[in-house]
């Protein structure tokens, strides 16, 4: 997939949401101690980072004439959006689990479902697969970490551990991408023309 007609290329959001999660994944990983201000402000930032990314994506899927993946990342970006405000606003261990929870188990579910109805039309959804299951493990493992009342550490670890595992799959892809938008642009059909045979 080249350049959309409004200037979007594939690696952008896929860049975009690799990013966001290698920033909260890293901050996850050096914070020592974090309580529920650092659980709710990082988490419910990077929840809406994620939610700009999907919503981006979106847009390219529309361009690109996907209309379900548009829908569907459309839903998905709404639910990342109302989590992260949900976090920010409640700031609780309970409502990081809840929001991110389902946000993070929707988002898997309806990347899953991407990865298998358009993997081969939508070049981004080739990723959906370990981003969809790395999600859902994560929704899975905060119920978890909820029950056994481990706390907001235990809660940045899990998502921030899912986080890192995506932002290396998603930086792989879209600086492959990027490679190929590169590759495809510097090809001049016209100079081709003038070489000598």
């Amino acid at each position: 997939m080249g350049v959309s007609s409004h200037g979007m290329t594939p690696w952008k959001p896929i860049l975009l949401r690799s990013a966001t999660a290698a920033a909260f994944g890293i901050l996850t990983v050096f914070w020592q101690g974090p309580g529920i201000n650092v659980l709710s402000v990082a988490g419910g930032l990077y929840l809406l980072l994620t939610a700009v990314s999907v919503w981006r994506m979106s847009i390219l899927a529309g361009v690109s004439g996907e209309p379900r993946i548009r829908t569907l990342q459309l839903l998905e970006a709404a639910v990342y959006a109302l989590a992260g405000v949900a976090v920010l606003a409640l700031r609780s261990v309970e409502a990081f689990c809840a929001a991110a929870g389902i946000a993070l188990a929707l988002g898997g579910a309806v990347e899953l479902f991407l990865w298998l109805r358009s993997r081969s039309t939508f070049l981004p959804a080739r990723d959906w697969l370990i981003t969809g299951v790395v999600s859902l493990g994560a929704a899975i493992i905060l119920v978890a970490v909820q029950v056994m009342d481990l706390g907001a550490q235990a809660m940045l670890g899990v998502t921030g551990g899912s986080a890192l595992i995506i932002a290396v799959m998603l930086a792989t892809s879209g600086l492959g991408a990027r490679f190929d938008a590169r590759s495809a642009g510097s090809t001049d059909p016209a100079a081709a023309g003038r070489q000598k045979p």
